[in-house]
């Protein structure tokens, strides 16, 4: 009975810490439209730097000291300081909640995939304003992509309010 129950604690324990998957919504995509964030940043300026390198060879004959040194320089000009711009592709869907609501989810690359998604009925996973939408790759896995909600639209599908 002891080892039951302790299968059922590590059990109940193992599920709540991976957690199932969150109650599903349909929600309904009328359009999806990508664009690019442009961001500049700027490459500091470096100094120039020189080495120089001695050597010393020579002989000593009675009083007088015979020596010879040859030193070598080399220098690494700076460079001056450099703009730079990048684009991060970033994903607008215009979406009609469950509850008859019009938001704007927003998705950018970087730690994650985003999806331009067609029109249609997708599965989601609702968590304050955050929406993972279902969507397939090419094997018919199923993918979760994180979206954030960050507004409204009008019925003009895809200008906000």
């Amino acid at each position: 009975m002891r080892r039951v129950l302790k299968f059922g604690v590590i059990s109940l324990i193992t599920a709540l810490a991976f957690g199932k998957d969150k109650p599903t919504v349909t929600i309904q995509v009328v359009s999806s439209q990508g664009s690019k964030r442009e961001y500049t940043y700027t490459t500091p300026a470096t100094a120039g730097k020189s080495t120089t390198n001695c050597s010393t060879n020579g002989s000593v004959n009675g009083d007088y000291m015979n020596a010879n040194t040859d030193c070598s320089t080399t220098s690494t000009p700076g460079t001056p300081a450099s703009t730079h711009t990048s684009y991060i592709p970033q994903e607008h869907v215009y979406a009609i909640m469950p509850d008859g609501n019009h938001v704007t989810l927003w998705c950018q690359e970087g730690w994650r995939h985003c999806a331009s998604l067609q029109p249609g009925n997708y599965d989601a996973e609702l968590k304050g304003d955050a929406a993972w939408i279902h969507t397939h790759d090419l094997s018919g896995k199923v993918r979760k992509v994180k979206y954030h909600a960050v507004g409204g639209w009008s019925e003009g599908h895809g200008e906000k309010n």
